[in-house]
């Protein structure tokens, strides 16, 4: 027998959450793209050739300089340099809302977010900088604009977080060497 004084019980899915960076305080959004991990270059015979000759000629010196360990290095990234190009990138999400920017499953409140910078040099340079305040050893993190507008965007984001001003209008040191040498 069910006992009259005992209190119904509330499914929790149907409470009202305090949690400020759940998906219902984000408030609106107001800009939305699809963007891939990373870029997936398109990499011909010559590259393989000139890759497999360096990595050969790196494992050849290690091996007479008794540099076991670089040895294994260079055959381990070998691997992973394989490896890495047989997979399709992942499809990531990035939304702007009022209160914060979502890349993927990662929500970061603008409150989290130190500075973003813009740097457009079409049709290499497309990307849009978000630099979050805790991030570790300085990450930023790198997101392709595609075909978005970049004044929009820079218009919208100033309302809420600031600018890198003093960055120069080109990509990193490591973004520039991994587009040109297509390494990942």
């Amino acid at each position: 027998m069910a006992d009259s004084k005992t209190k119904p019980r509330i499914k929790q899915e149907n409470l009202p959450t305090t949690d400020p960076d759940h998906p219902i305080h984000r408030g609106q959004i107001m800009l939305q793209w699809d963007f891939p991990e990373y870029i997936k270059h398109d990499r011909g015979p010559l590259w393989y050739a000139l890759a497999t000759l360096i990595a050969g000629g790196l494992f050849i010196w290690a091996a007479f300089d008794g540099n076991f360990l670089f040895a294994l290095m260079i055959v381990l990234l070998g691997f992973i340099v394989l490896t890495h190009h047989r997979n399709e990138p992942l499809i990531l999400h990035f939304t702007l809302y009022e209160r914060g920017i979502q890349i993927g499953d990662k929500y970061y409140p603008h409150r989290d977010i130190d500075r973003f910078a813009l740097v457009y040099d079409p049709p290499f340079v497309k990307v849009l900088y978000i630099m979050p305040k805790n991030a570790m050893l300085r990450q930023e993190i790198p997101i392709p604009l595609k075909d978005q507008d970049p004044v929009e965007i820079r218009t919208m984001l100033l309302d809420y977080i600031r600018e890198d001003l003093e960055r120069e209008d080109e990509e990193n040191y490591y973004e520039t060497i991994n587009r040109l040498l297509k390494l990942w």
